[in-house]
């Protein structure tokens, strides 16, 4: 599954560093069915690994610093990275994973996406998963800041639009959110047309009779998928399945992003009671996600990590998305982080181009890092 090449005899791992660095938006981001306003910045924990031979990697983890610095920082100081990569299952090390793929691509001179097996399509598909609540962030313009952001995803080059919906849920009466969320779909698609892919998200923000109520009232506007409408359970899915093919409807059911591992969702798979599988990329990792997908393949399911609040995992997404064949769609947050940029990545009309550039085709801002995060960083050598 994983291609994993032969490690030189000299490289070693001498230094370990983490610090949480920021990611900014242009927009304020607001409410979901379930979450207040998100804000403008996120933070995400990144890691790096510097070997005796010059070369070095970054990645980042949700693993807590306290579990790397018990567990994996001691195993990897003074060894191989390619130690801890193994061709059926990946790499091992569940905190420094990313910044090891990256460091064993670099070694190695490939890609990630060739670590995973090499390429199966010279573009990935990417979709704008920022398009929350604005119009409670602006009631005096509601709707019409809806179709704005709308038409501001058109002009940046996507091709597809995931927005939230379930606003009677916590924020407006059930049923004036009900309305809204049908006029803000009915809006948005008006003013991106009929060849823009549309998708929802309700955030588990209604159940399972509210979601088909809205489906029945917005079935006519051609809605890609339905993402976490409800809390899943395999009968409500059932029914939920039975009802979309009643219905003649398209809609690809999508869910998986709370999950913290994947095997809670193999009965789902196995039933095909979803079309797309979601889980966090960076809550389970590049390697977890590697098997998933080899194992939603055999169903016919179709994978799009969950990445939201770190433009990192993206990154790892569409290398994963060049080695895949059962891959639908990269999520964008709107994010950017200030600590590393995108060398080796082109996105045109909703699609990426994923270079031949060794590791991630990610490089550090090193005057930005110097001086916001470097008095920040945790530092671990070899003593």
């Amino acid at each position: 599954m994983f291609h994993i090449p032969e490690p030189p005899s000299d490289v070693r791992i001498e230094r370990i560093t983490c610090v949480d660095v920021v990611g900014t938006s242009p927009k304020m981001i607001g409410k979901n069915a379930v979450r207040d306003d998100h804000g403008s910045t996120t933070t995400e924990r990144l890691v790096r690994v510097f070997t005796n031979t010059g070369h070095d990697g970054l990645g980042v983890t949700r693993v807590p610093v306290a579990s790397m610095e018990a567990d994996d920082i001691p195993r990897a100081l003074g060894a191989s990275p390619f130690a801890f990569a193994d061709p059926a299952s990946g790499i091992v090390l569940r905190g420094l994973e990313h910044a090891l793929w990256d460091v064993i691509g670099k070694v190695a001179g490939l890609p990630v996406y060739a670590l995973l097996g090499g390429s199966v399509r010279s573009a990935v598909d990417a979709y704008d998963g920022a398009l929350y609540f604005c119009d409670l962030l602006d009631p005096a313009r509601g709707l019409a800041r809806v179709a704005e952001e709308a038409t501001e995803s058109v002009a940046h080059g996507h091709r597809a639009i995931k927005m939230k919906v379930g606003r009677g849920h916590r924020w407006m009466p059930s049923a004036e959110g009900f309305r809204r969320d049908v006029e803000a779909i009915r809006a948005v698609r008006r003013t991106v047309g009929p060849d823009i892919f549309l998708m929802i998200d309700g955030n588990n923000g209604f159940d399972r009779p509210g979601a088909e109520r809205l489906l029945e009232e917005v079935g006519d506007q051609d809605l890609y998928w339905a993402e976490e409408m409800f809390p899943e359970t395999i009968e409500d899915y059932e029914q939920f399945r039975t009802f979309l093919d009643r219905r003649r409807l398209r809609t690809l059911i999508a869910e998986g992003e709370t999950l913290p591992d994947w095997p809670p969702i193999q009965p789902y798979l196995e039933r095909r009671l979803i079309d797309v599988v979601q889980l966090d990329m960076n809550q389970i990792g590049l390697s977890a996600w590697r098997r998933l997908a080899a194992f939603a393949e055999t169903g016919g399911v179709r994978c799009s990590p969950h990445t939201w609040s770190s433009r990192f995992a993206v990154y790892a997404s569409l290398h994963l998305g060049k080695a895949i064949p059962n891959f639908l769609s990269a999520e964008v947050p709107a994010y950017e982080p200030d600590a590393y940029r995108p060398a080796g990545f082109t996105f045109r009309d909703g699609q990426y181009i994923v270079s031949d550039m060794p590791g991630w085709g990610l490089v550090i801002d090193e005057p930005v890092y110097e001086s916001r995060y470097r008095a920040q960083e945790k530092r671990y050598e070899k003593q």
